[in-house]
């Protein structure tokens, strides 16, 4: 089916009736590139399986702390600390605070995981600090009482439980996700350029393309470069009745405005049976009358983004 061919009202019928009730794909829940950082850290973590119910617990740990000091930058693997706090704490550009409750010292205390300064080695008093924070902060109770044969299966959990975490409160990123696969293989396909979240001065700074003032600071879901031609593909997904349908319209209807005085094509991917419904029919019509390429998951999954590419690229 050629769906560019179709008339308005026909793609708009077929638009609601492959509406989608949600917008997780496989790849919404786990980003297992995301699990599988600890492997920078492979060594230190297999050492730490000496502390498994290891039952000289505290000088095991101190020796091995002496012997191989990085091994402290795998404790933020350990409890539920995210990956750009990790990436801060590795990098020397924040410590980790910590409430202290203790009468008569101070208020915060600090714990240093910087790489670098790690690699300088660590003063015995150094270590009895960071024995205390094990203590703590429980993981001493985890490698004596709850820790079986290999602390990387536990790290796996801890990084698969704070991916999916992440992602289940970033609907909106979802959908791009979901979508991210169709475009990504049409762009394989075709031998495209394919930019993910930048602002459009990307395309002046790195492509040489002339950008106005009005659009360069402007973010994209998506941008497709080929042959000094340029497609932006904006994807939204809206779960909810109370989403207001005309107020979404007129601004990627402006949206679309705006990127054609800078001789950019644009495409909207949208679903969400919620919004999308019948009670949004009129809206819908604006949709398809003003917004040249305008389609949902099932349309663009099955030939209509690549009619569009095809089209706009003039393959």
């Amino acid at each position: 089916m050629l769906y560019l061919n179709l008339q308005k009202d026909e793609l708009a019928d077929l638009f609601v009736r492959s509406l989608l009730e949600t917008n997780r794909a496989f790849n919404f829940y786990v980003n297992w590139k995301n699990v599988e950082e600890y492997k920078k850290f492979d060594i230190e973590l297999n050492a730490m399986n000496v502390l498994i119910r290891n039952e000289d617990f505290d000088n095991t740990f101190k020796r091995l702390l002496k012997k191989m000091p990085t091994v402290v930058a795998t404790f933020p693997y350990l409890f539920a600390l995210s990956k750009a706090e990790r990436e801060k704490t590795w990098n020397g550009t924040e410590k980790l605070l910590i409430i202290n409750d203790k009468i008569g010292e101070s208020d915060i205390l600090e714990y240093d995981f910087s790489l670098k300064t790690l690699k300088k080695g660590l003063s015995d008093e150094q270590i009895e600090n960071y024995l205390y924070f094990f203590e703590k902060m429980g993981l001493k109770h985890l490698f004596l009482n709850l820790a079986q044969n290999n602390i990387i299966d536990y790290v796996i959990g801890v990084l698969v439980g704070l991916d999916s975490n992440g992602r289940k409160n970033r609907g909106g990123h979802a959908f791009e996700l979901a979508c991210y696969p169709i475009i990504r293989d049409l762009c394989d396909k075709y031998e495209i350029i394919l930019i993910e979240q930048k602002q459009f001065k990307v395309l002046k700074e790195e492509y040489g393309f002339e950008i106005s003032d009005n659009i360069s600071e402007r973010k994209a879901d998506f941008i497709l470069l080929k042959d000094k031609k340029c497609l932006n593909i904006e994807v939204n997904f809206f779960g909810g009745a109370g989403s207001k349908p005309e107020e979404i319209i007129d601004s990627y209807i402006n949206r679309q405005r705006d990127l054609k005085e800078n001789n950019i094509d644009f495409a909207f991917i949208t679903d969400g049976k919620k919004c999308w419904g019948n009670s949004t029919k009129p809206q819908l019509q604006k949709a398809f009358r003003e917004i040249k390429y305008f389609m949902n998951f099932f349309l663009a999954k099955e030939g209509m983004l690549e009619e569009v590419i095809k089209e706009i690229f003039k393959l």
